[in-house]
């Protein structure tokens, strides 16, 4: 074997080995910044208290990003939805407002319950879902039994 060749062969595992550190360190710093995506961990909540507590300032604040964080990443529940959503909700003259986690048999559903001038009681609710760790809103409205009253 001649020196060139020698050269040669170690030049191109050099840059054979330089290719897969790059290569390592690119797909980790990949994978960093999808487990370190903070609405990886916005969403929802840590227990479905933690989920009625969000909805509740979300409402209160009239914050539509509040609001889609309450719901599951990739869900049918987007920006037009919660902008619709938080404009029918300040459509209303409200004279009251809570926001109950209300539960029948194994399901849970957060709601948001208010009455009008006119004495008028009105609600709408989600039902709580696991996502992963989170507990979040199925954007499918919640069907409960007396979850208004």
């Amino acid at each position: 074997m001649t020196r060139a060749s020698s050269r040669k062969r170690a030049s191109s595992k050099f840059w054979f080995g330089v290719l897969i550190v790059i290569i390592a360190g690119w797909l980790t710093f990949i994978s960093v910044q999808i487990y370190a995506d903070p609405n990886n961990f916005d969403r929802g909540g840590s227990t479905p208290e933690d989920l009625r507590d969000k909805v509740a300032r979300a409402l209160a604040d009239s914050d539509s990003e509040k609001f889609l964080a309450a719901f599951a990443k990739g869900s049918d529940a987007d920006d037009e939805y919660a902008n619709a959503y938080l404009g029918k909700w300040k459509a209303f003259e409200k004279r009251s407002t809570t926001v109950d986690l209300v539960s029948s048999g194994d399901v849970q559903a957060v709601v948001a319950k208010f009455s009008t001038a006119d004495n008028t009681a009105l609600c709408s609710g989600w039902n709580v879902v696991r996502d992963g760790e989170r507990f979040v809103l199925d954007p499918a409205p919640a069907i409960l039994p007396s979850s208004c009253s």
